[in-house]
């Protein structure tokens, strides 16, 4: 009970403090000023946003504030003032029509993290000039980074691929004998690609089945190419090659990401995003409802990685299927490649992921993987023995989290 005495003095206070309207409205304010100045030295959000209502959308805050060094001086609006801290950051206090005195705006009391800070700039997402609610506002759309990161390593693993095979380096005489060929790997980037960053799985079939092994990689250089060297088996023939990074796509980013300083204005532009009229909490509602349909970039990386892997090693080549076809495939699929199956051994119509033509002389890889669709629906653009095909796959997640095919068509 000894403590609402207390309570309600300091409530009065800051009624006292707020809402009183004397003869020197700037002895108001620079009171009012100073206890706000000592909330945002403190971090105490909810004394911050009694009297700093647009701060809602400001998550954390910092200042170095000297008690009474405050420096406050009249706008040239009416019932306005300015009130400058000390290294550039300041606020402006207006009064309205019921005599209260609030914080409207201010630059430099919103703290960030310091890495988070120099990545905006680098991309156009922090301005000079900003409000700090307005940066807040750009700084919390999270999604921004998510979607440069992905896109730039999609774009970045579509110009550093693997091209032409040389079996024939040495080629063997006989089936025991082991020959050497070579795979060149380009570089379509203005960066040098670190080999370390990077394995070629070679995929070969062979007398007793199929199969695939890993070479090293080696750099690259900035829009040009190397041929790495392997070896196979005399009585194998190497049937395609698939560059994969070995390193987190957040890796990839920064070591080979430059900005041009405009990305987060083009992807507001992209996504129709109007940050001067869309508060948190409706932009909040607002990617919610977008992103549903959404699925993390890493998963989608993840997903593009298993379904390219899954068709070197089975469908583009003659590793048999069916005793890894549960591990693959969704019970629902299975029970359509079996119905599509026309043999009595139990196997698996493997057949259902290609082109369905009998003969060919050319090439037979994947062109391209992308999402098409809400979730986990892929388009996959083949050369199958030379015949171009496109498939649609959907993939689902097992109870372990690992990817199965679902369907496809």
């Amino acid at each position: 009970m000894k403590s609402y005495p207390k309570l309600l003095a300091a409530v009065f206070c800051l009624i006292g403090i707020t809402a009183y309207t004397s003869d020197d409205p700037k002895a108001e304010v620079t009171a009012l000023a100073n206890r706000f100045a000592s909330y945002v030295a403190q971090n105490q959000l909810d004394s911050i946003r009694a009297i700093y209502p647009d701060a809602a959308e400001c998550d954390s805050f910092a200042i170095s504030y000297i008690t009474d060094s405050l420096k406050v001086e009249a706008d040239s609006q009416p019932e306005t003032f300015k009130v400058s801290v000390g290294n550039s950051a300041d606020f402006v206090m207006t009064r309205d029509k019921d005599g209260k005195w609030s914080v409207t705006s201010s630059h430099g009391l919103v703290a960030f993290n310091a890495d988070d800070l120099a990545f905006a700039k680098s991309v156009g997402q922090y301005k000079e000039g900003l409000t700090d609610v307005q940066l807040a506002r750009r700084m919390s759309v999270k999604e921004f980074k998510e979607s440069l990161v992905f896109n730039f390593v999609k774009d970045l693993q579509s110009k550093v691929k693997t091209g032409r095979i040389n079996r024939d380096i040495h080629f063997p005489e006989f089936m025991a004998d082991e020959g050497i060929g070579a795979v060149t790997v380009t570089n379509a980037t203005g960066k040098t690609i670190d080999g370390k960053d990077y394995v070629i799985d070679i995929f070969a079939d062979g007398q007793h089945g199929s199969g695939s092994y890993q070479e090293k990689g080696k750099n690259i250089p900035a829009n040009g190419s190397t041929d790495i060297r392997f070896t196979y088996a005399g009585n194998s023939y190497v049937t395609g090659a698939l560059l994969t990074f070995v390193i987190p796509d957040q890796q990839i980013f920064v070591k080979y990401f430059d900005a041009k300083g405009n990305e987060f204005d083009e992807y507001l532009k992209a996504n129709n995003i109007d940050l001067d009229v869309v508060t948190k909490e409706q932009k909040t509602d607002g990617v919610e409802t977008a992103s549903t349909t959404e699925i993390p970039a890493e998963e989608d990386a993840a997903a593009e990685q298993f379904i390219r892997k899954f068709y070197m090693t089975y469908v583009l080549s003659d590793t048999e299927f069916a005793p890894v076809a549960k591990k693959y495939c969704s019970p629902k699929l299975l029970k359509k490649l079996k119905a599509d199956y026309d043999f009595d051994d139990g196997g698996y119509a493997i057949w259902d992921f290609r082109s369905g033509q009998q003969d060919g002389t050319g090439a037979s890889e994947v062109k391209s993987v992308k999402r098409v669709h809400d979730g986990l629906v892929y388009e996959i653009e083949i050369l199958d023995m030379g015949h171009p095909h496109t498939a649609l796959v959907s993939l689902v997640t097992s109870s372990d989290g690992a990817f199965l095919f679902d369907d496809v068509k």
